[in-house]
């Protein structure tokens, strides 16, 4: 295997927040569907588990692999990422039915004394009503896709982590609600007769479709970042948007198309006699067995939020632009680095290293990076680029001192086997803004201390209710 596409397989990230959140999703599921499963085997058998696991598994194959780290050069690889997170993830997760196992998880203490009333309550049936009607899920979904392919929204997710965040988290939900009528979870009942399904699916199709044709017959790039940024292939821009149409059209197609014609089939097949549920006695669960889940559910988590603090940060490109990209001797050397204002203090550069006749990536040069002020006073300071800094590992990078405001002259110095080059470009750099303090550990504990005080309320009204009257609580 080439050093380049060892490259790419290791440009793995796996975001701490998102990893810890499907580690304990998976093992609060595995935890209730292990104590669901002597009861109800015909309906929580080894396939709803595989289901279950399965579409988290693919949630953080979507947001960790390496599709996730080359989405800045490739439309064609990020609109995969979102057929992931729109046509496999959710129905995968529905399938797994997976609302009583997660309750069944929870501490029994949390899901009746403090799940149980705020899930009752009419308020929230009547929203949860709404948001799982057909008609909504599918406008969700409707609405998700062509919106977040406009090309302003889609520029902006390009260069926002944060908007890019809220676009992953949108495509996601709206699935979701989308997928949700045509998996109908238990307990869930259907809101639309079966007949209508195949409809609502080629309805959206329908939209799939259309928006897969623009994006394949356009005859220009819609994506303006995908036509500045280096090309590591010999694909064009153009052409990446041709294949990324296509894929859509292709895989969207077999998402809805496959279970509209499963379902027709099964409507038009002689009804077979419903499958009697076995009822058995549920185990005992012994002390070691609560034990072992305890840790796991507190461990992994806990791991897998620790390797994002502890471990290296890796800089990514989802903030940066192309500031240069030349040749310089026998190189062609593009250079991310933020858009302009820059604030004043640690900036992340990223420099991708290319042969200037073939634009095949080279990997063993050394690259140096320093930055001085426009007037050429004072004394640069260097910094080596490296890959173990990337999270793309065809790409090197560093972070550079801009000590304060004005304008910077940043420098990208190239060295391989006696050749050399070198780039450079300005960077206008403004104050930094003072950085706040982050409000999630505050909302947390708020929430913790919350949940608490109405566990403990709860049980106090129940221990007045069950005392003698003649006895003073």
């Amino acid at each position: 295997m080439s050093p380049a596409a060892l490259a790419v397989l290791a440009s793995w990230s796996f975001p701490p927040w998102v990893t810890a959140l499907n580690l304990l999703t998976a093992l609060l599921y595995v935890r209730g569907w292990s104590a669901l499963r002597p009861v109800m085997p015909d309906r929580f058998g080894a396939r709803r588990l595989v289901c279950f696991l399965s579409g988290l598994a693919t949630l953080e194959l979507a947001l960790a692999s390496p599709i996730d780290a080359f989405d800045p050069f490739f439309v064609a690889d990020h609109m995969f990422q979102h057929m992931l997170l729109m046509m496999l993830v959710p129905p995968l997760i529905l399938l797994g039915e997976p609302a009583i196992p997660l309750l069944h998880g929870l501490p029994r203490w949390v899901a009746r004394d403090v799940l149980g009333p705020f899930l009752s309550s009419p308020a929230l049936q009547r929203l949860g009503g709404m948001l799982t009607h057909p008609a909504f899920g599918w406008l969700a979904l409707a609405l998700a896709m062509l919106g977040w392919h406009v090309p302003k929204a889609y520029e902006l997710a390009l260069h926002s982590s944060g908007w890019h965040e809220a676009e992953h988290a949108t495509f996601l939900v709206a699935s979701l609600l989308f997928w949700w009528p045509v998996c109908q979870p238990w307990p869930s009942r259907a809101r639309w007769p079966a007949w209508a399904l195949p409809i609502y699916l080629l309805l959206a199709d329908f939209v799939n479709t259309a928006l897969s044709a623009f994006l394949t017959f356009s005859d220009r790039v819609l994506y303006p970042s995908y036509s500045a940024v280096p090309r590591l292939t010999g694909i064009s821009a153009q052409s990446d948007q041709v294949v990324a149409g296509v894929s859509m059209w292709v895989v969207g197609s077999i998402a809805f198309l496959v279970p509209a014609v499963a379902i027709t089939v099964r409507l038009l097949s002689p009804s077979r006699p419903a499958l009697e549920v076995r009822k058995e006695s549920a185990p005992i669960e012994t002390g070691s067995r609560r034990a072992v889940l305890a840790i796991l559910m507190l461990a992994l988590p806990v791991a897998a939020l620790a390797y994002g603090w502890l471990a290296p940060e890796k800089i990514d490109i989802d903030e940066a632009v192309v500031r240069t990209q030349s040749v310089a001797g026998p190189f062609k050397v593009s250079v991310f680095a933020p858009q302009d204002p820059v604030p004043a203090g640690p900036s992340d550069i990223s420099v991708l290293v290319q042969d200037a006749h073939s634009d095949e990536t080279i990997l063993d040069a050394e690259v140096d990076l320093s930055v001085q002020p426009v007037n050429g006073a004072g004394s640069p300071g260097v910094v080596r680029a490296t890959h173990e800094e990337s999270a793309n590992k065809l790409l090197q990078a560093g972070t550079i001192d801009l000590p304060s405001s004005g304008a910077w002259e940043l420098r990208a110095s190239v060295r391989r086997e006696g050749d050399q080059g070198q780039v450079t470009a300005n960077l206008e750099t403004v104050p930094r803004a003072p950085e706040s303090a982050p409000v999630w550990p505050y909302a947390v504990a708020v929430a913790i201390i919350i949940l608490i005080a109405l566990h403990r309320l709860l049980k106090i009204r129940a221990l007045q209710r069950n005392a003698p009257v003649s006895e003073p609580f």
